[in-house]
């Protein structure tokens, strides 16, 4: 495990949840809390998980896999939102995907052994 592989990449998932916590926000109307915290709490770990997982899989299918897991659990959660399932679900495989993008090709950080 590379430790500034995990930071940077634990710091991109709170990024996305603050870019998910605005996007509830001011285009739903749902308040910060608790919806908004336990959305950039939940991107951080998605972050973090994705930083720590070694899957002998490319960067791409890891970022979406993660992404896929930890949205489903979150669009679930989220049915009943305007937003309804798909647009948490769709967000948050995007972001595990971007996620993994800027961490693997960005700042060249690739997965550990």
């Amino acid at each position: 495990m590379q430790k500034r592989r995990v930071i940077v990449t634990t710091i991109w998932g709170a990024i996305f949840g603050i870019v998910c916590m605005l996007i509830q926000k001011y285009g739903v109307g749902v308040s910060f809390w608790p919806l908004g915290v336990s959305g950039l709490i939940h991107h951080a770990v998605m972050g973090f998980t994705i930083g720590v997982s070694s899957l002998k899989i490319h960067w791409a299918p890891h970022g979406i896999l993660w992404g896929f897991l930890f949205g489903i659990f979150m669009a679930m959660a989220l049915v009943e939102t305007p937003l309804g399932f798909w647009g948490p679900f769709g967000f948050i495989v995007l972001w595990g995907f971007l996620i993994e993008l800027i961490t693997t090709l960005g700042f060249k950080l690739k997965m550990g052994k």
